[in-house]
């Protein structure tokens, strides 16, 4: 009877902890989903306090629709060159896929990488299950993704170099976001390093400390079987590297206009160097899309652009209203679709 009893518990044991973990991942979430939402009513409550109430409902009232319009299209061709990614390895690959489905995929990327915060990796997963869906080997599917991570971190930081050197020049860049801008950049390139180095080499092993990291383990432990000749052609690291930074490029049009919006004017340089301090601080972030963090930091580098502060709040929350909080439920639907897609595959 005894021995019994210990066999089910230990045969027991090992669902229950599954069952805690997945627990308290789903607590871990939950949790900093409500640390964002009180940082984010932490600003606009010290905002609105720092500013006249008078002047922002002026702002609110007088919103320039047209601008606003200008704003939307932009962000919406954020899904274009997303979706250009995963169609310009597809051709390569000989596989081609639709504009329906990778925009669609490119909708479910947005949702999943702002609510499951893994440095892309939750998102390459889906993406990878649907590609193989719609008719691209493993192998393909999974360059693809490789590519999309390695893009995304050669864009960011070509980018943010650039931005830093003006803000450099102009004096508003300060020593904790210049070691925030190292730290990133060190990241970044160490991981797309490793996984064009590594990346379809199955039986491979780690020589370096680095690859030991649990986010650039993560991204090598899911590429290993990718197509090394698609994965290292330079001819395609640099379209989608060119796609990503259209990307950066549209979503600072966004914020540009949305301050046109507003009735202000903002030189285009300034806020794009806030943009991409914003961006910095949100990636390095511990919730959900960076809320909270990113609209501070939005805040404070706009004020720090010339613009005043009824102006940086308002355009920043309705920035994050176009490209956060707007795209979730369509988001949310697509990752939904695109998870029973996998499972009927």
């Amino acid at each position: 009877m005894a021995q019994s009893r210990a066999a089910r518990a230990s045969a027991g044991a090992p669902a229950t902890h599954g069952v805690d973990r997945a627990r308290r991942t789903r607590l871990a979430g939950w949790i900093s989903w409500l640390i964002g939402a009180a940082l984010v009513s932490g600003v606009v409550l010290v905002g609105v306090r720092l500013s006249q109430a008078r002047q922002l409902l002026e702002l609110v009232r007088h919103v320039r629709f047209g601008w606003l319009a200008i704003a939307i299209a932009w962000q919406v061709l954020t899904y274009g060159a997303q979706a250009q990614v995963w169609r310009v390895v597809a051709d390569a690959a000989r596989q081609p896929i639709t504009w329906r489905h990778v925009w669609q995929l490119s909708v479910a990327k947005l949702f999943l990488d702002q609510a499951l915060p893994s440095a892309g990796i939750a998102s390459s997963a889906v993406s990878v299950e649907a590609l193989r869906a719609w008719g691209m080997s493993e192998p393909h599917a999974l360059a693809a993704a490789a590519l999309n991570l390695v893009s995304y971190n050669l864009a960011y930081v070509a980018a943010l170099v650039v931005a830093l050197g003006y803000g450099l020049m102009g004096g508003h860049i300060n020593i904790w976001i210049m070691g925030l801008a190292v730290l990133f950049t060190l990241f970044c390139l160490g991981t797309s390093a490793a996984i064009l180095a590594l990346g379809g080499r199955p039986g491979s092993k780690d020589r370096w400390r680095v690859l030991h990291w649990p986010g650039v383990r993560a991204a090598l432990d899911f590429v290993r079987e990718a197509d090394p000749a698609l994965t290292r052609r330079p001819a395609l690291i640099a379209a989608t590297t060119a796609c990503q930074l259209a990307i950066i490029v549209l979503d600072t049009v966004t914020l540009l206009a949305l301050v046109r919006s507003l009735g202000a004017h903002g030189a285009v340089m300034p806020v794009f160097v806030s943009f991409m301090i914003a961006s910095l601080v949100r990636t390095m972030g511990f919730v959900p899309g960076g809320l909270g963090t990113f609209e501070a930091s939005s805040v404070l580098t706009l004020r720090a652009a010339g613009l005043t502060l009824p102006v940086a709040l308002s355009a920043t929350m309705l920035f994050r209203g176009v490209t956060f909080w707007a795209p979730m439920i369509p988001g949310f639907a697509a990752s939904r679709r695109l998870a029973r897609l996998a499972k009927t595959d």
